[in-house]
Order: structure tokens, then C-alpha cells, then sequence
């Protein structure tokens, strides 16, 4: 039977983080004088059944407040859920363990006043500094070497794979974005095993992305801080204009299959008499194409290539043939400047940190409210993200862990990182909870938009060679388009094929 413990004081519940806490702050080597209240009248329960907690000579324990919060002694609570629990006073760490008949099988909790060290390398220079922070005003004992490398022309990952090759000065946590963490993730000798040490935290982050971090055997070997699915951003004005109406429900009917994107398309070039364009780009819906597929870019070692992959290069011939969409270069100026334009294009692909990001930096009258509605993705997508990993062969495995586990486990300092970074936690306790106040840009709870769908967006076709072939595959479709060196669908297929055969050596391309 599953045991779930609770504690009742009015409406106040304690959870198993406490417990946890607790632990930690009687660890400490240092001895405070510290005000606490004893109360009596605080009742626990297990299975629905009152419990007692008592000492080993039979006398009763009473939960203490202090500083407003309710605390309870690890063992007999540990004893009451079924855990084992030892104190090693040497190395001054509490061992856990989730059964106590299985000896001294247990997972460390590390002390907050431990001292060690650690090495951790990251692609992003602006987030490194909030990382390093973040972890030292949890454990200010621990020293973190903290390396950004550029990903820029591959640098980042070119560094990491020739000394994790070589077996020198690899950092014992590095981070992975996800146009290449797969790369790291099947690497022979990169990232650790780490299934067990995450078993008990894995079904509360978002699915793909404990996909994305398992290699082709089912290993876990890096896990994610965040999230990032994806939505269909549009401009709520020019969509009651043309479209009839800006409500999120109807937009997103409208744009949830291949031939209902192509009506509203053609709803909107007559009634805007070809001014406006229903996305600025083919790369928009190109990504909810993509998670589409039911096989990855390599399967079995073979170039795959999926069903929706194919029928992604008719529909955006259709759409580039008929102006539904602007021609625009993603990323490019003019790619910027039409996202403030309502007479431009209609729907950009939006992840959600693509709101203050994409949205946000490029329309300035966004944050007043009221321009932008948020439609949900015919076919759910994530764009990015971060995932960190521990090196394999590292000498301070259970430091490493616990800086993995603070940041991708850690639901105060999720919700926190979340509100100050923009970011989307990864943590589906936390989504759960909601935002707590309406975006500014959306006028909605950003995290109860996206909870509906999140588990349906699928991690596990991707491969570690999808960011080059991709790379190729929009490249050649963009060509194709342009009316380019390729005329025919079949010239660019054939074309394809050939630039992953000759860019990619170690799999079959027939």
C-alpha cells in the first residue's frame, strides 16, 4: 500500500520536504540558541490513521514551531513512512533510504554546511553568474568553478567531447541545450548514469523531458531545470479583423490541422487583401511538424525520413506559392520588426519564454496587454531548453548530484528562478499551482495554458544527430522555396540524402 503521511494544524500541511529540512539543519556542526514552541495540539497522521510519535523509552515527541514553521524529528517520521535513517557524524551527512530492510543501501543528503568543490561548465555566459549564485546561498561551503564556453560554431560542445575523449579536465556537471544534449547523452563516457539517484523525482518533471535525457538503452543521464513548450502566438486585433474573431478557443481550432491553417490562410490574404500573411516564416509551423513524426531523423542507424517530414515540404510549397506566408528569415531584422506589425504576418510560433522574449523585446506595446493572444499547438512542441548531466568518470559524484538535484528538484527555488528568469519549471507539482497572477503580455496564467497539453509533447524520436540533418533538411527545404537549385520536391529529397550522407558518416543513407 502506498503510505502518505500528513499534518494538520487548521489547514497547514507539512510535507516530506520538511522532514528533509529538519535533517539538514540538525546537521549542522555549529550550535544556536533558538526560541521554539512545543505544541501539543498538532496532530499526525498516516493513512488516515492518528499517530503518536514517541521516543525510544516510549515517551511522547511534540512537533516545534519555530519561525513560524512547523518542524518534526526525522527518525520517528522516518520509522512512520517506512524509511531507514543513520546520522554519520564523521562525514556529517544524513543517509536515507526508501526501505529500510535493505541495510545500508542509502542515498546521502548532503549537509548545507558541507565544504567541497566542484567544476560546472555552461554554453550560456548570462545565466552561469545566477547558477553559481543560486547554489552557494544553499551551500556557501561548496566552491563552483563555473566555465562558460560559447555554443557559437559549436565551440561549447567541440571542447567538451575532445577532452571528454581524452579523459581530461572534463567538469564534473555540464550542461547540454537541446539542439545537442542527445549528442552528450549516447556519448560513451559523457554524462553518468544517474536513473537511480533521480527514480524518486523524475515522475514530477514534465515526460519529454526526461526523454530527451535518457540515451537508446533507458539510461537516465541528464535532467532538465526547465521546460519549454511551445504555442502559437497572434495578434488579437488583426485576428478579429480578418479572421472574425480573437477568442483563444476559436484560433486555435483554426490553425489545428494542415488544411485548417491553409483556410485561415486564405480567409486572411482575401480579407486583408494580401497585406497580411498567416505566418512571417514556413520555420513557424515547421516545428510543430517536426514533433509530429512518429520516428526520428536515424532509426536502426538509418536516415528516416518520417511521413510528416515529406508532407511538411507540400504544405509549405502551398503556403510560399500563395503568399500565406511573408518569406521572411527567422531570426532575421525584418523577422523582428513584423512581430510588432499588424500588417505583416498573423502567428509566430511561441515557446514560453518566447512571451517576454520573442514577443515581449520586439513589440514594445505587448506588455500593456490586450495585443496578443496565445492559441493552443495543433501538435504539441518544446523549442530549447537546458538539461545538465554529471561527467562519468567525476571524483565528486554526490556534490555533482546535489547540484543537479537543487536545481532541477528544488520546488522553492523553481518557482523562484521561474518568476525572476521568465523561465517555464520544470516541475508539474509547481505548474500545477499556477503562476499566481496573469502574464502581462497574454492576460492569462501561463502556467494553466500549458499544463493541458505538456505531457502529450513527445522526447523520444529525437536522436542525437537531429540538430545537423535538421539543420540540412530547413536549409534545402528554404532553397527549394526560394526557387533555388532545387525545382522539384524530388531534386531536393535526392539532395538531402546526399548532404547527410556526406556530412554524417557513421549511418546508412539509401
Amino acid at each position: 500500500m502506498k503510505r502518505s503521511l500528513r499534518v494538520l494544524l487548521g489547514v497547514f500541511v507539512i510535507s516530506i520536504t520538511c522532514i528533509a529540512a529538519i535533517s539538514i539543519v540538525w546537521s549542522y556542526n555549529t550550535v544556536r540558541k533558538i526560541e521554539a514552541i512545543v505544541n501539543d495540539n498538532i496532530k499526525i497522521y498516516l493513512d488516515d490513521e492518528e499517530q503518536v510519535l514517541k521516543e525510544t523509552d516510549g515517551s511522547k515527541i511534540s512537533p516545534v514551531i519555530i519561525n513560524g514553521r512547523t518542524y518534526l524529528p526525522l527518525r520517528p517520521m522516518a520509522d512512520l513512512a517506512g524509511f531507514g535513517v543513520e546520522w554519520d557524524d564523521r562525514l556529517q551527512e544524513v543517509l536515507l533510504s526508501s526501505d529500510k530492510t535493505k541495510g545500508r543501501k542509502y542515498s546521502k543528503v548532503i549537509s548545507r554546511n558541507k565544504k567541497g568543490e566542484l567544476t560546472f561548465w555552461h554554453f550560456n555566459k548570462d545565466e552561469m553568474p545566477e547558477f553559481v549564485k543560486a547554489f552557494n546561498e544553499a551551500y556557501p561551503n561548496i566552491k563552483v568553478n563555473a566555465v562558460a564556453v560559447t555554443d557559437k560554431d559549436y565551440l561549447y560542445q567541440n571542447r567538451l567531447i575532445s577532452r571528454i575523449r581524452a579523459h581530461l579536465d572534463v567538469p564534473d556537471v555540464f550542461s547540454g541545450e537541446a539542439a545537442f544534449i542527445k549528442q552528450f547523452v549516447e556519448m560513451t563516457d559523457a554524462f553518468a548514469d544517474i536513473t537511480d539517484r533521480a527514480k524518486d523525482y523524475v515522475g514530477n518533471m514534465i515526460p519529454y523531458t526526461v526523454e530527451m535525457g535518457t540515451d537508446k538503452n533507458g539510461v537516465l543521464r541528464a535532467v532538465s531545470p526547465i521546460g519549454a513548450p511551445g504555442a502559437l502566438a497572434y495578434k488579437k486585433d488583426a485576428a478579429k479583423k480578418y479572421l472574425g474573431t480573437d477568442d483563444p478557443l476559436k484560433i486555435s481550432e483554426m490553425l489545428s490541422t494542415r488544411d485548417k491553417m491553409i483556410a485561415a490562410a486564405q480567409t486572411l490574404k482575401e480579407k486583408s487583401k494580401g497585406k497580411v500573411a498567416l505566418f512571417p516564416t514556413f520555420e513557424e509551423p515547421l516545428r510543430m511538424f517536426m514533433a509530429g513524426r512518429s520516428k526520428g531523423w536515424v532509426t536502426d542507424g538509418k536516415l528516416t525520413i518520417d511521413q510528416k517530414a515529406l508532407d511538411f515540404i507540400d504544405f509549405a510549397k502551398d503556403m510560399r506559392d500563395n503568399k500565406y506566408e511573408a518569406t521572411l528569415d527567422q531570426w532575421s531584422p525584418d523577422w523582428s520588426a513584423a512581430i510588432a506589425d499588424d500588417e505583416k504576418a498573423l502567428v509566430w510560433a511561441c515557446p514560453s519564454w518566447g512571451i517576454p522574449w520573442i514577443i515581449g523585446s520586439n513589440d514594445k506595446q505587448a506588455a500593456n496587454g490586450g495585443r496578443w493572444g496565445l492559441a493552443r499547438p495543433g501538435i504539441p512542441y518544446f523549442w530549447n531548453g537546458t538539461w545538465l548531466g554529471i561527467y562519468s568518470k567525476s571524483e565528486n559524484q554526490d556534490i555533482a548530484w546535489e547540484f543537479v538535484k537543487y536545481f532541477t528538484t528544488n520546488e522553492d527555488l523553481m518557482r523562484k528562478w521561474a518568476h525572476e528568469s521568465k523561465d517555464f519549471p520544470n516541475n508539474l507539482q509547481v505548474i500545477a499551482e499556477g503562476y499566481g497572477e496573469e502574464n502581462k503580455i497574454m492576460g492569462i496564467d501561463i502556467y494553466k495554458f500549458y499544463e493541458p497539453f505538456i505531457k502529450d509533447i513527445d522526447g523520444s524520436i529525437f536522436t542525437e544527430y537531429d540538430s545537423e540533418i535538421q539543420n540540412i533538411y530547413t536549409n534545402n527545404l528554404g532553397f527549394y522555396l526560394n526557387g533555388g537549385e532545387f525545382k522539384t520536391k524530388d531534386e531536393l529529397i535526392k539532395a538531402f540524402k546526399n548532404r547527410v550522407k556526406n556530412s554524417v558518416v557513421d549511418i546508412t543513407v539509401e
